[in-house]
């Protein structure tokens, strides 16, 4: 929905140039501002357009110059961002009339020290740590000395390994299909499933189990087509954001689907630590018995009890492995079948996506979980099928001078598309 004042305040943008200026941009010099969180990226990053309104200063640019950039949401003034970074490209750089112009590329320091470092260590020494502690302790806050925030799920496994001069980051995504999470204090839910990510947000950095999701509770609720009553504030008064519109950009490729074996594979291994072989069939309708889901309500579509027999492989895959090259720990042995469950709960994690763009509060950040309700029809009867809970997997913050306006897209996640709402329903057509 449209709002007729501006939602942003640009507070400092600061630019280092060559020489140790620093240099201060009004918000008149900066046309254009875009910032990008995604759940599968372990950084943020920021793309600007800024013009020196003929002071020569874009010119000077070459990279690596520090960038100090903090806006705020001017209804909600505790959603301050304030990144302190790098200019790592320069692109578009036009002059015209005196005055320059060009578009910077902007990440994070830690990003940078992340490109800029190989390791080839042993991590969790003697009989192996927990995965949770070698994220932590020995790579953001011992290779990176990371200045963010971080919030860790603590998990239950330990592991020992040598990185072959991997980055920082290539280390823990690697870890993330080898992370089961700890078990949770409140008790009888499912069994927790192997499976991590880690990204960056506005709070600071984040590795936390797919399963966590599942038991979190909405901060917002997205209502397709929401009409507030006079005088009402929805998003304050009822925590409800009201859009225009909903896209739904994939639901399930089946035939990736039936090549990959989503549905219904085996993978046989042979250790030559001891000549063991073993078989492990996957079958997803067992699948989603056993693992914790967004909606609890969520059916599998009817078509996938048709893979619910043993002769109906899709997929069949043989590895070699050495059990002997790693060090004994809490769960090894379950190696293979933990790396097969973290790779199928990632794929089916994002099959469905849908995307909201609207202009409204800047305080939504990946990682948020968030309700959806849209309706279906003349008669605007509850699409169950799209609605219900959604992890936030991308956010794309995109300011433009000549609107005055920042605009806010979100691409949404869920692992088990269609449920009943949640949350109260409003009235939509109030």
């Amino acid at each position: 929905m449209e709002q007729s004042k501006s939602n942003f305040v640009l507070r400092h943008f600061i630019v280092q140039v060559p020489g140790g200026e620093q240099v201060s941009l009004t918000p008149n010099h900066v046309l254009y501002l875009k910032y990008v969180e995604d759940i599968r990226s372990a950084s943020i990053r920021i793309e600007a357009q800024i013009t020196d309104s003929g002071n020569g200063m874009v010119s000077s640019l070459s990279g690596m110059e520090p960038v100090f950039v903090g806006w705020e949401d001017t209804e909600y003034k505790s959603n301050f961002y304030q990144i302190s970074g790098v200019i790592y490209d320069i692109q578009d750089r036009t002059t015209k009339d005196g005055k320059t112009k060009a578009t910077l590329l902007i990440c994070t320091y830690d990003l940078i020290n992340n490109a800029a470092t190989k390791v080839s260590r042993r991590f969790g020494k003697g009989g192996g740590k927990k995965l949770h502690d070698i994220v932590k302790e020995e790579i953001l806050e011992g290779l990176l000395s990371t200045s963010y925030d971080i919030n860790i799920e603590r998990t239950q496994n330990k592991f020992s390994f040598i990185s072959p001069y991997w980055s920082p980051y290539t280390i823990i995504k690697w870890l993330c299909a080898k992370s089961i999470a700890a078990p949770r204090w409140w008790g009888g839910r499912k069994a927790a499933s192997a499976g991590y990510c880690f990204f960056q947000n506005k709070r600071g950095y984040n590795f936390v189990s797919y399963d966590s999701f599942t038991y979190q509770r909405p901060v917002k609720k997205f209502v397709v087509g929401h009409q507030p009553k006079e005088g009402e504030d929805s998003e304050k008064d009822k925590g409800i954001i009201p859009v225009d519109r909903m896209q739904v950009t994939s639901t399930f490729d089946i035939l990736k689907g039936l090549n990959v074996g989503s549905y219904n594979s085996m993978v046989m291994t042979l250790d030559v630590k001891d000549m063991s072989y073993v078989e492990h069939p996957f079958n997803i309708t067992k699948y989603y018995e056993d693992v914790p889901l967004m909606n609890k309500n969520f059916e599998p579509p009817e078509y996938l009890s048709k893979f619910d027999r043993e002769n109906a492989h899709t997929r069949i895959m043989s590895k070699i492995m050495d059990t002997a090259l790693f060090t004994e720990g809490t769960m090894t042995k379950g190696m293979t079948k933990q790396l097969s469950q973290a790779a199928l709960r990632e794929k089916l994690f994002y099959s469905k996506s849908v995307e909201i763009e609207y202009v409204g509060t800047n305080e939504l950040t990946v990682g948020d979980v968030v309700e959806l309700l849209t309706f279906k029809g003349k008669d605007r009867d509850t699409d169950y099928q799209n609605s219900g809970l959604y992890v936030i997997g991308r956010v794309e913050k995109q300011f433009l001078s000549k609107d005055d306006k920042m605009s806010t897209k979100v691409v949404l996640f869920t692992d088990s598309p269609g449920s009943m709402p949640t949350m109260e329903t409003p009235d939509p057509i109030e």
